[in-house]
């Protein structure tokens, strides 16, 4: 019998990063371009789009990064803090809220992973 691993939380966060990611290398070909056609140094600053080419990826892959030390944690210790996934939760509530068009809604996943949603036995408690 083959057994699928264990989603953790932090899988589904890496997941999100690397899909954030991947939608601004898509969106946002044009002005990563002219980045790289600029020689890279002092390729930004002036230039919104460029700004925000730049935070877009950042962001994808801070979340890439959090999702791997998630998921180093959690191989380590079982679980992370109750208190992530509620953080997560917020994060996913205001960003959703503020911009319902957006992938804000997938990090209501990694939330619900961390607070043990649709687990037995576990009612949401993790560690603190």
């Amino acid at each position: 019998m083959i057994r699928l691993p264990h989603l953790t939380a932090g899988d589904a966060l890496t997941a999100v990063g690397v899909l954030h990611t991947a939608a601004g290398l898509a969106k946002y070909r044009r002005a990563l371009r002219e980045i790289a056609h600029d020689g890279l140094v002092d390729a930004v600053e002036g230039d919104f789009e460029r700004g925000e080419a730049l935070w877009f990826l950042m962001c994808g892959a801070s979340v890439v990064l959090t999702g791997r030390l998630a998921r180093w944690t959690e191989l380590r210790t079982g679980s992370l803090p109750a208190s992530t996934g509620w953080m997560l939760l917020g994060i996913g509530t205001v960003g959703s809220a503020l911009l319902p068009r957006s992938g804000f809604w997938s990090i209501f996943v990694p939330a619900f992973v961390v607070l043990g949603v649709g687990r037995r036995g576990s009612g949401g408690r993790g560690r603190r």
